[in-house]
């Protein structure tokens, strides 16, 4: 688990008997620049973090790792918070599930072509706006660009780009141009390739910090952390060993 930060009185709402919190997000963040006029990039950057935010849920310190994965998938997203007194309150992601593929603990037999999902690609010469407009259509985090075996760009990626401190100064004294560049000036990264034939629990072993993409031999399909986890419970082949 992860320690997190609160900034001041987090807005909460309940769900399906859950109690769900905000949190920043990047593709709020993306669809909140895409509703903005362009003049008035530089001053939205001091809305509040509320409009920018995504729900997560919670779960309780000693809840079972079923309770957790049905709280992923209520909200659609890989993080929860975890409530106690002691210790404080923290953050269980999907990071910490794939783990226990290394560990051992978690063991699934399917092949990762039954939970690979379809990539999604785009060309590298749009405009970015066209790109993260794309992003927020589809309601995905990575695009693939065609001709570039394997390389993708996140709307991490697209993030770290415009709030850097280079880009930054362009927002503030030539906001019109902020975002006018083509999908190829974002810094893509690489997914990694397997099998189709590997099993998801050899490939759960596999992630490492930045490198947590797969992408099939056939460069069409890819794995994502929620792939390897959330898919194979909802199958009923994920196995948490004690």
């Amino acid at each position: 688990m992860l320690p997190i930060a609160s900034l001041g009185g987090t807005p909460e709402s309940v769900k399906q008997g859950v109690k769900l919190y905000q949190a920043i997000g990047g593709l709020p963040i993306i669809r909140m620049l895409l509703d903005t006029n362009p003049s008035d990039y530089y001053k939205s950057l001091w809305n509040s973090c509320t409009t920018t935010s995504l729900w997560i849920g919670s779960v309780g310190f000693d809840d079972t790792f079923e309770n957790l994965l049905r709280t992923f998938e209520l909200t659609g997203f890989g993080a929860a918070k975890v409530e106690a007194v002691s210790p404080p309150p923290a953050l269980a992601t999907l990071n910490e599930i794939i783990s226990l593929y290394g560990e051992g603990k978690l063991r699934c037999k399917l092949e990762v072509k039954e939970v690979a999902s379809r990539a999604v690609f785009a060309d590298p010469n749009i405009s970015l706006t066209e790109a993260m407009k794309m992003m927020c259509e589809k309601r995905i985090r990575r695009l693939f660009l065609t001709g570039k075996s394997g390389e993708f760009i996140s709307d991490r990626s697209i993030l770290s780009f415009l709030f850097s401190p280079k880009a930054l100064k362009v927002a503030r004294d030539f906001p019109d141009s902020w975002m006018d560049l083509e999908l190829s000036g974002i810094q893509t990264m690489r997914a990694r390739p397997v099998s189709s034939h590997a099993a998801v629990e050899d490939v759960g072993k596999m992630p490492e910090s930045g490198r947590d993409v797969f992408i099939l031999y056939d460069e069409v399909s890819l794995v994502s952390r929620w792939d390897l986890v959330m898919k194979p419970w909802k199958a009923g082949q994920l196995n948490l060993s004690p």
